[in-house]
C-alpha cells in the first residue's frame, strides 16, 4: 500500500489575532479525497484484513499529526499572549505587594504606638478563698489577653 501524505498548514498572525488552517476548503477537499480513496469494505479474508489495518494505521497517523500540529501551533501562538499577560500581571502584582508592605508598616507602627501609650486593662478578682490553681488560671488568662490581674 502506498503511503498517504497529508499535511496541515496554518496561517498565524499574532498582530491581527488570526490562527487558521491555510486554504481550509482545499485542505478539507484533500481530506475527503483521501477518505474516498480508502472506502470501508467488508472484510472476507486475511489479505483484506491486512489492508484494512494498514489503512486504519495510516488514518490514525494523520489524526495524530493533525493533533500535534494543532497543539504545537496553539502553544506557539499562545506563547506571546501568555508572556504579555504575565508581564502585565507582574506589574500589578508588584505594585499590590508594595502597597501591602506600606499597609503592614502602618499597622505595625500603630500597634507599637498603642502598646507604648496604653496601660493594660486591669482585671480585679475578689476571691473568698485562696486556691493557687485558680489564681494561676486567672493570671494566665489575664496575660493571654494583655491585661493585668489584681486580686483582693
Amino acid at each position: 500500500m502506498e503511503e498517504t501524505v497529508f499535511e496541515l498548514e496554518t496561517i498565524s498572525n499574532r498582530e491581527d489575532g488570526v490562527l487558521m488552517v491555510k486554504d481550509f476548503a482545499n485542505t478539507f477537499a484533500t481530506a475527503q479525497k483521501i477518505i474516498e480513496e480508502h472506502p470501508i469494505i467488508s472484510i472476507e479474508n486475511d489479505e483484506q484484513k491486512k489492508i484494512a489495518k494498514a489503512t486504519r494505521a495510516t488514518l490514525n497517523k494523520i489524526v495524530k499529526a493533525i493533533d500535534r500540529k494543532r497543539i504545537d501551533t496553539l502553544n506557539d501562538f499562545g506563547c506571546a499572549f501568555e508572556e504579555q499577560c504575565n508581564c502585565i500581571k507582574t506589574l500589578f502584582d508588584n505594585h499590590a505587594s508594595a502597597l501591602g508592605e506600606k499597609i503592614k508598616e502602618y499597622e505595625e507602627s500603630q500597634k507599637l504606638a498603642v502598646s507604648e501609650t496604653a496601660k493594660p486593662k486591669v482585671i480585679t478578682a475578689t476571691l473568698k478563698f485562696y486556691d493557687e490553681k485558680i489564681i494561676k488560671k486567672l493570671t494566665d488568662f489575664a496575660q493571654k489577653n494583655g491585661c493585668e490581674l489584681s486580686i483582693k
